[in-house]
């Protein structure tokens, strides 16, 4: 009887806890880690720049970060507008990401979200909807719109993704530190002492091209069949696209090979939170030829947050973008319904079980109310 009233008692625990709920669905952010968490607006760091596109020049001085996210909300907006979204003096980043070089055909469907519409067609509750359809519960958003101040005729762009690869086997949690550019940070991977653990570690690791211990490309196998984690130590060439490229290049023409005894692997850990607000496109006034949309709109928000982890229990990022359109005045909607207490009224307090009030109010005059200063 003792071991029964335990595992109810349990039980209860857990259904209070999941809200009643079959299955809980765990929140998107409990996946990652806190630990040594760098949190930031893109604005603040000093030495890496957030990039809507992949035709950012490469600064040796300089970590560069770049997630889809952006671009598939400008994609849909301008799917929704009908064309593409032109300001006066645009900066630079405007043609390249109306060249749409990144789209929804990169990403499994099952990971993302990304949307774009106006407010009279319900947008905002769209955006929800499509968050739990595709996630249930885990979803966990930052950038909706609350519609405060947005007017039928604007307009919102949103997306969301989320990716949780994991290996199979967690690598070794490395005791001591590498050097990065002469800074000592921590690190994952196969170190050099065997230990048994190290034969399945080893199996997720494909050489995909070596040359040398400063020019290598590895991939780290995960659980997901479709999702590749692929890491280049190598020189860059031009832009982030060119270098790409020429990784990619060299994967297809390589010839890859597994790790074999005896050799090392450190991989430093990773473990970001930023926020980039693309200020470059905030409140610019759209040119738009299509006359079924508002030709008042300007850019009244633009932002990205990626969140990214890697360690040695897999890879880890949830990102998400939004781009809303509107009009510099503040938007005043029509009042449906008027209600301002100028004349007598009453007032009354009565609990909900009783017919007769505790309390009863007519105000008939303004003695009783609090005077204008």
């Amino acid at each position: 009887m003792r071991y029964i009233r335990i595992f109810v008692f349990i039980a209860i625990c857990i259904m209070l806890s999941c809200g009643f709920e079959y299955g809980c669905t765990p929140s998107h952010d409990s996946y990652f880690s806190n630990d040594h968490l760098l949190r930031a607006k893109a604005s603040e760091l000093d030495s890496t720049v957030v990039s809507p596109h992949l035709e950012i020049p490469l600064d040796a001085d300089k970590n560069i970060v770049w997630c889809s996210t952006f671009q598939l909300v400008w994609n849909k907006a301008c799917e929704l507008i009908g064309e593409d979204i032109h300001f006066d003096q645009e900066p630079s980043m405007v043609e390249i990401l109306n060249k749409r070089a990144a789209n929804e055909s990169d990403i499994d469907t099952m990971s993302y979200i990304a949307l774009a519409g106006h407010i009279r067609d319900g947008i905002l509750s769209n955006i929800k909807a499509e968050l739990s359809r595709k996630f249930k519960s885990a979803a966990s958003p930052q950038l909706i719109p609350d519609g405060f101040g947005l007017r039928p005729q604007d307009i919102v762009a949103y997306s969301y993704l989320f990716k949780n690869l994991e290996f199979p086997q967690k690598f070794e949690r490395l005791d001591k530190p590498i050097s990065f550019e002469q800074f000592k940070v921590s690190c994952f991977g196969i170190g050099e002492i065997f230990k048994r653990g190290h034969i399945q570690m080893a199996r997720q690791v494909s050489i995909l091209d070596y040359e040398d211990r400063d020019d290598f490309i590895i991939e780290l196998k995960t659980k997901s069949p479709i999702d590749q984690v692929i890491l280049a130590k190598t020189t860059p060439t031009g832009t982030l696209e060119t270098s790409i490229g020429h990784v990619l290049k060299r994967i297809s023409n390589g010839n890859p090979s597994e790790m074999e005894y005896g050799d090392i692997l450190k991989i430093p850990k990773i473990n970001y939170d930023i926020h980039r607000e693309y200020a470059e496109l905030k409140y610019r006034k759209l040119k738009i030829q299509n006359p079924e949309i508002a030709q008042d709109l300007i850019v009244l928000s633009a932002d990205q947050l990626i969140r990214f982890q890697m360690d040695e229990e897999g890879v880890k990022l949830k990102s998400e973008s939004k781009v809303s359109f509107g009009c510099s005045a503040s938007y005043e909607p029509s009042p449906q319904h008027i209600m301002i207490f100028d004349k007598p009224f009453l007032v009354l307090l009565k609990n909900s079980n009783a017919d007769i009030p505790y309390l009863a109010m007519w105000i008939s005059n303004p003695e009783l109310l609090v005077p204008w200063k």
